[in-house]
């Protein structure tokens, strides 16, 4: 008997090439984290280190106790269903609902900011706006690629 967590018949399984990229990938991803941090560190203009770390090691947590938590939550709820759309389709829709809670996390500092400022330029830009518009991206690269696979699917 199959469960939704499995892939599909004839779904491509990934092998060595697939390992070695992600393998790449995250190690391009930790050097940039570390570059980025050994910079912000080491800027003559931030006199406030000890915030910076608060921040850092703040939104580290934020990630793995709210987002990644909902997110696998969500999506391992969603995957289990014995209903509903194809699991292709869930795994289309999760994907889409990562990528738009990471932009909102993102965008939450300068959302959560109270207003007004002492410095008029801190929020020169609309993020509510801005978050509003990262959602519908999101929402209609979802919906793009979903039709795409449902006619190369036929």
């Amino acid at each position: 008997m199959s469960t939704a967590m499995e892939p599909e018949p004839g779904a491509p399984r990934t092998g060595r090439a697939v390992g070695a990229v992600r393998l790449v990938l995250g190690a391009a991803g930790l050097a940039g984290i570390g570059w980025g941090v050994a910079g912000a560190w080491n800027d003559p203009f931030l006199s406030e280190r000890v915030g910076l770390a608060e921040w850092l090691i703040g939104g580290l947590l934020l990630h793995d106790a709210v987002f990644a938590v909902v997110v696998f939550t969500v999506g391992a709820t969603a995957m289990r269903l014995r209903r509903g759309p194809a699991a292709w389709v869930r795994r289309t829709v999760l994907g889409g609902l990562a990528v738009g809670v990471a932009g909102t996390l993102i965008a939450l500092p300068a959302l959560l900011r109270p207003l007004p400022t002492q410095n008029p330029s801190v929020l020169p830009l609309d993020y509510g706006r801005g978050l509003a518009i990262v959602w519908a991206v999101v929402a209609a690269g979802v919906g793009v690629a979903l039709v795409v696979r449902r006619r190369r699917d036929g």
